[in-house]
């Protein structure tokens, strides 16, 4: 079991999903093909707006600063002003000078919701740059130097749009001479100036004439309209491309310029995010121009979209929060995107300007109750945490699983696979951390410790640690307001988990010790041999064996008197790698054979594997070359069936070591040839060792991974 409680059996045929199907797509065929693989290519920025209208000067600046050593150029300047799309534009023009891919990351500096933390950041940087996620540290500082060490070499361009302070960009400047960073903000940045050699960009409203260019080109009028007129129009919405685009949207649908001029010389106000000191213009009045247009339909779910707390939303996410059914919230979105009320952001996903969505979430304000507003959100929240739990149960079926009301029986999966399980979660983890805070403004405590504990297997594949420790905290806060005991108790699990595999051992021994102290006080025997075991297993990361088998053996007999057999033989397992690590092989052998017998009465695939795998381990540590030789052979064989490929890897390994011993070497090579490609594909750190064995001509001694397989 992993320290929330689940068989730590079941990483490394979910890291293959992680790994081999987003970083590396897929395994490389058996053979002798020892290439290295091919390192993936970011390509991360968003679409380029159409007719962008020409910012030469600007441009120019960044294609100098582009041409120094490690550049860094910070673009600033007010809201709606084009700071994105400049960079944006530039980082396609500029796409030939850096071969080695482009980077990109809105980082909410300025943003209803928070920050985004620059472990996180890292995080995305990493895995685009095919960093193995087992390799990913869990430290700011540790995963800064590794993402700088990706990058030594290389021609990388890195746009860090919105950002809301030095520090939050300071982590993501790549040291490598030939890669070049911007960064975005409303904020000049002086820090990045001072401390790092940044030079300023300022970027301000568009000149009139560019104004008026960018108009007749949206609105479709080159020459017809009068020019005196359509200055003053562009004056007045502030000579913003925001507002520019949306007022030739209007005139193009056939309302006239002095309509448009006189709404804007009335008395509507500015959004006050929007406030200039050298010009006054009427930005509620060009996005209601719009509005007012919308069917009443479309003007709903404009207003109810923006009750959504991430930077985005998918199709199904929108349907949720506006009630309708997908179909019908398709056109609907479709209609929004053809009056430039909303952005598509990505294949059915759509998001706002930062400035719409400030003014969607006024009308909503206004317009709704605050009744409709929270039966709103909960319908996005009981969305996200079945979709959730669907994904956790695609994931590890094994796993016990948050339980939900008006679940049906062989109810239809949402996901046909692993890979569009964890494709769902990555687009929305930035939508479901907030999702958890809504839920605890909202008062729906059982959404906020559902939701969290949901979602942590997936974090812990993809090495959310930060994301997953806080969101577990949020889990327990809600349970003791439930005053839940059984929940509250694998919560506790799930914090003391994320602690565990962020290296902070004494916290999760106290996480862990409180949760077994819980559930003795409610006389929960499951959970008592779960927090058991993690308490042992904790022991064993601190390399306390003795006192760590002494735990296993305390959690063996309460999986017994309550039938688990499953949970038996994970146990199993354990008390027998400790042993052979202790130098006991007699004892380790009989326990893998117990764990054996049991892993098969509970028709447990993972847990037979890892058992043949550890019994082919103690033949080898003895000298029963034969007998090592068919454990190895059938733990490959059920591996293959339930598609654990690093364990298949591992026992690849094992199986050539002791085929190479008895002279069939050209089995041997084949054998390890395919356990180097199985681990190229994963971007498992073995890879380099196995191959070096490889090309020296054979099998030759184990990795340093845990014998238990």
């Amino acid at each position: 079991m992993s320290a929330d409680g689940e068989s730590n059996t079941f990483a490394g045929r979910a890291t293959h999903v992680v790994q081999a199907g987003v970083i590396y797509g897929g395994v490389h065929g058996r053979g002798d093909d020892l290439r290295e693989p091919a390192l993936p290519v970011p390509r991360q920025l968003p679409r380029a707006a159409t007719c962008f209208t020409d910012r030469s000067d600007v441009l120019a600046a960044l294609s100098t600063v582009a041409t120094t050593t490690n550049g860094v150029a910070t673009v600033s300047g007010p809201a709606g002003v084009g700071k994105s799309a400049l960079a944006v534009h530039w980082g396609h023009q500029a796409r030939d000078r850096y071969p080695d891919g482009q980077l990109y990351a809105n980082l909410r500096g300025y943003d209803p919701l928070a920050p985004l933390a620059p472990e996180e950041v890292l995080h995305g940087f990493l895995s685009a740059l095919g960093a193995p996620a087992d390799r990913v540290p869990g430290s700011l500082d540790a995963m800064s130097a590794l993402f700088r060490s990706l990058l030594d070499g290389k021609r990388v361009l890195l746009i860090a749009d919105n950002a809301g302070s030095a520090d939050q960009v300071r982590p993501l400047l790549p040291s490598a001479p030939g890669c070049f960073t911007i960064v975005t903000s409303r904020d000049r940045l002086g820090g990045l100036t001072a401390v790092d050699g940044a030079t300023p960009v300022q970027i301000r409203p568009l000149d009139t004439p560019q104004a008026v260019e960018l108009f007749r080109r949206l609105s479709g009028d080159d020459d017809g309209a009068d020019g005196d007129e359509v200055t003053r129009l562009v004056r007045r919405c502030g000579r913003l491309p925001l507002t520019v685009r949306i007022a030739a949207q209007q005139a193009g649908s056939g309302t006239s310029l002095e309509e448009l001029i006189e709404e804007l010389d009335g008395d509507g106000r500015r959004l006050e995010s929007l406030s200039m000191s050298d010009e006054r213009s009427g930005v509620r009045t060009v996005f209601s121009w719009s509005y007012q247009q919308l069917p009443p339909a479309g003007a709903r779910a404009f207003r109810l979209l923006a009750l959504h707390a991430g930077p985005d939303f998918s199709l199904s996410t929108a349907a949720a929060l506006i009630d309708l059914p997908e179909p019908e919230t398709l056109r609907v979105l479709r209609g929004l995107v053809a009056v430039n009320m909303l952005e598509v952001s990505g294949p059915r996903r759509y998001g706002y300007h930062d400035l719409l969505r400030d003014y969607a979430r006024e009308r909503v304000a206004v317009e709704e109750t605050d009744e409709v507003r929270a039966e709103a959100l909960a319908r996005e929240l009981s969305h996200y945490l079945r979709m959730a739990d669907a994904a956790d149960r695609v994931l590890v079926p094994e796993r016990q699983h948050v339980p939900l009301d008006g679940r049906a029986d062989g109810e239809t999966a949402p996901f046909p696979g692993p890979e569009a399980a964890l494709a769902w979660c990555d687009s929305e983890l930035p939508s479901l951390v907030p999702a958890v805070d809504q839920a605890v403004q909202l008062g729906l405590d059982d959404v906020a410790w559902k939701l969290p504990v949901a979602l942590v297997y997936f974090l812990r594949l993809r090495r959310h640690d930060t994301y997953r420790r806080a969101l577990s905290d949020t889990a327990v806060q809600a349970t003791r307001r439930l005053r839940d005991q059984w929940a509250e108790t694998w919560s506790l699990i799930c914090v003391a988990g994320a602690e565990s595999d962020m290296g902070l051992h004494e916290d999760a021994m106290r996480h862990f010790t409180e949760a077994l102290t819980i559930s003795r006080a409610i006389g929960d025997s499951r959970w008592q041999a779960t927090s058991i075991y993690n308490i042992a297993w904790t022991l064993r990361l601190m390399g306390r064996h003795e006192e760590a088998l002494e735990r296993q053996r305390e959690a063996l007999p309460i999986h017994q008197s309550n039938g688990d057999r499953r949970g038996e033989s994970i146990t199993r397992t354990e008390m027998a790698a400790l042993s052979l690590a202790l130098g006991r092989p007699v004892t380790a052998y009989e326990e893998y054979e117990r764990a054996l017998a049991g892993a098969r009465a509970a028709a447990d695939l993972p847990t037979e594997a890892k058992s043949l795998h550890g019994l082919g381990d103690v033949c080898r540590t003895i000298g029963r070359t034969d007998e090592a030789m068919g454990w190895y052979g059938r733990a490959v064989e059920v591996r293959r069936r339930v598609g654990d490929l690093l364990g298949l890897a591992r026992s690849l390994d094992g199986l050539a070591e002791q085929l190479a011993a008895v002279g069939r070497t050209a089995e041997a090579r084949e054998a390890l040839a395919e356990a180097v490609a199985i681990l190229e594909s994963l971007g498992n750190p073995m890879a380099d060792e196995v191959r070096r064995r490889l090309e020296a001509g054979g099998p030759g001694a184990e990795p340093g991974d845990p014998p238990s397989g």
